[in-house]
């Protein structure tokens, strides 16, 4: 019997494109219900999971730094934006713009992301109104006024999270994404394709490995003009 072919090989895991699918399917799920409790639960874990490709991101850019260890774990520290302009200025890109508003609103999310992740206690201003009989039970409604992240229009108490939120935050993160890796870092499918996706890796072959469902649960955004086809290219090269 002839001996099993094995080949030494190392699978990279990277959470880029499940966070996007993750942050897009839990959108879907945030519009196709009616109860508001569901909805913002849905809410949150597509707003979260938008803001975690972020960071993400920035990890993915700094591992391509060829720069020794010690230096990138001490970069590593910073947050995501300035760990992503630090990363670039070091491969000699130096036209990432911090003050964009395209990279403030994702300054925003990533806040509206680290409240939620760090919670406090909070009060806010709460106007009662009158009693109304529930049958067995009196239900006394009460409205509250709580305040927005008025650059991306997502409440920063993240119990009043619904699908507009969920929708601000992945307008967010496509239009940072777009910023970044079609403007300022110019990079075309390959480059893409070695940088984002999880993939197995032998000798000198990158087989990525992306699930369909990000093709498909992306390419539903487009009816809210949300078009993320510029990473669609690197994730079809599986």
């Amino acid at each position: 019997m002839p001996k099993t072919l094995t080949v030494p090989a190392k699978f990279r895991y990277v959470a880029f494109y499940d966070l996007l699918t993750d942050a897009a399917f839990h959108h879907r799920l945030a519009s196709d219900i009616d109860n508001s409790f569901v909805m913002s639960r849905h809410a949150r874990a597509s707003v979260i999971a938008s803001a975690l490709s972020i960071e993400c991101t920035a990890n993915c850019i700094l591992e391509s730094v060829d720069a020794p260890k010690a230096l990138r774990d001490e970069i590593d520290k910073l947050a995501p934006l300035p760990k992503i302009e630090t990363a670039l200025r070091m491969q000699g890109i130096t036209s990432f713009d911090h003050g964009s508003h395209v990279v403030q609103k994702a300054a925003d999310l990533i806040r509206a992301r680290n409240d939620y992740v760090h919670p406090k206690a909070a009060a806010w201003e709460a106007e009662l109104h009158e009693p109304e009989d529930a049958g067995s039970d009196w239900m006394i409604p009460f409205s509250i006024q709580g305040g927005n992240w008025k650059s991306i229009d997502i409440p920063k108490q993240a119990s009043f999270w619904s699908k507009d939120a969920s929708l601000s935050a992945l307008r967010v993160v496509c239009d940072f994404f777009r910023y970044l890796f079609v403007e300022v870092v110019k990079a075309d499918d390959e480059a893409l394709n070695r940088m984002l996706p999880s993939r197995l890796e032998f000798a000198d072959v990158l087989m990525p490995a992306v699930f369909d469902e990000f093709i498909q649960e992306t390419a539903a955004l487009t009816k809210d003009g949300i078009d993320f086809s510029f990473l669609r290219g690197a994730a079809r090269q599986e």
